[in-house]
């Protein structure tokens, strides 16, 4: 196979030529020992990536006879582990790497700080579900274990007894002491998460951030095993600010000069009270679902008469559907406010509104105010203008990472191989954008002001 003048192994091998490989150089040694130049590593394994091959023993094997990647070597044939080793021991370069093409992608008028989106896909983990140990059932686990008579155990019954208890036991303090539900024992960062397809898998949480519709340039990433979003804008939006520093962009202190846009999935309390107190210089987007207020009604029974349908007035006391008044509220030091129904066991309304002795209704305070002042937020046209384009920036970064190139489960269980490999492939993917924008002539689209 001929590589011809616009094969994509060429517009690779430019591409990375842009890089600054210092950090790889300074570890290259020229007396024989890891001899082959890093650039070529490097670039094999971003056409690999574009191309759907994401395991060093198929990057291997295709360079045995595909004429690309031999282009791409000088002509050598790079051995598995020459490629797994090159990928686990430069974490930290992938990372600066995918700075580099914010940085040019910026230089070149493809990043525009009022037009970004934040989002999340799960990847699957290099583990199985029987790795996986979840604080619920080890808690549960260690109770029942707790209640067998040891006197009626042979001694080595009583062994494995101990066994298990002691895998329980050390389950429970790693999830309390990490902050987690979950986790695999045998890989430390991935844990029990839902898929797209409905299966509970242990995986890893790739949260990214990305620029402008019609480019879709990735700023900024964040990998870990985090079961869902709650909780991380903080982490995502502090991390894309850092990207967009790095790349030379200059914030005007007076003016919120960073729009972003989040789905409904960061709308914990933490994650709003960062909006709200970072709003003049960092404006949030976020949509507060409908179905957030009945969420704060108690109860799991969906049946049973909605929070809606009682009054709360101005004055915080409440009267319930059947028109008595509440006894309450009493207010909690975590901003929670309950009331409890009066004269519920003789009220004929009681079947459909509570299984208990008495209704008893809550809300946090503090959340309700953070998501009034977010939907106030996004009533404003403008906000609607830009959420609009939400989807079209951050979405289809995801689907060709997972469908385009294929990346859909990591290659190792090391927590730094795991990294390293998310951030090459983020680095693939801007290379290729960066390279479809210029042949598209889409640069220069939105002036920004660099540093000099």
């Amino acid at each position: 196979m001929v590589v011809g003048p616009d094969h994509l192994a060429r517009v690779v091998w430019d591409l990375v030529g842009q890089l600054d490989i210092s950090a790889l150089d300074a570890k290259r040694s020229w007396l024989g020992r890891s001899g082959y130049e890093p650039r070529r590593k490097l670039a094999v394994w971003v056409y690999a990536s574009m191309t759907g091959l994401h395991e060093a023993t198929k990057v291997a094997e295709a360079m045995k006879t595909d004429h690309a990647y031999l282009f791409l070597s000088g002509g050598y044939r790079f051995s598995c582990k020459t490629l797994s080793d090159f990928r686990a021991e430069n974490r930290k370069f992938f990372v600066q790497a995918l700075n580099q093409t914010v940085s040019m992608a910026v230089a070149d008028g493809l990043v525009d700080p009022k037009d970004l989106a934040i989002d999340s896909m799960r990847l699957r983990a290099d583990a199985s579900t029987a790795s996986v140990r979840t604080k619920s059932r080890s808690k549960k686990r260690v109770d029942e274990l707790g209640r067998v008579d040891l006197s009626e155990l042979s001694e080595e019954q009583r062994e494995a007894h101990e066994e298990k208890v002691r895998k329980h036991q050390t389950a429970v303090e790693r999830c309390e002491a990490e902050g987690r539900t979950s986790h695999s024992v045998t890989d430390p960062q991935a844990s029990l998460m839902k898929f797209p397809n409905g299966a509970s898998l242990p995986g890893h949480r790739i949260t990214a951030s990305s620029s402008k519709s019609d480019v879709r340039i990735v700023v900024s990433a964040i990998v870990d095993g985090a079961p869902t979003d709650y909780g991380k804008l903080e982490e995502a939006v502090t991390s894309m600010e850092d990207a967009l520093v790095q790349a030379g962009v200059v914030f005007d202190p007076d003016e919120a000069t960073i729009q972003v846009a989040a789905d409904a999935g960061y709308t914990s309390e933490e994650d709003l009270r960062f909006a709200a107190e970072h709003r003049s210089r960092i404006d949030i987007l976020i949509p507060i679902p409908k179905a957030a207020e009945k969420s704060m009604s108690p109860g799991a029974n969906t049946k049973q008469i909605g929070k809606e349908q009682f009054t709360i007035r101005e004055d915080g006391t409440a009267i319930c559907p059947a028109g008595t008044e509440m006894a309450g509220p009493v207010d909690h030091a975590n901003g929670q406010r309950t009331w409890r129904g009066v004269g519920c066991e003789t009220c004929p309304m009681k079947s459909d509104c509570t299984t208990s002795k008495a209704r008893t209704l809550s809300e946090n305070t503090r959340t309700k105010a953070l998501r009034a002042a977010m939907d106030a937020r996004m009533q404003l046209p403008d906000a609607k203008r830009r959420y609009s384009r939400r989807v079209a920036t951050i979405e289809p970064v995801f689907a060709c990472i997972e469908d385009v190139m294929g990346f859909r489960r990591a290659s190792s269980r090391r927590t730094d191989t795991v990294v390293a490999e998310v951030f090459m492939k983020l680095l693939a993917y801007n290379l290729f954008r960066i390279h479809a924008a210029r042949e598209k002539g889409l640069l220069d689209c939105v002036q920004v002001r660099v540093a000099e």
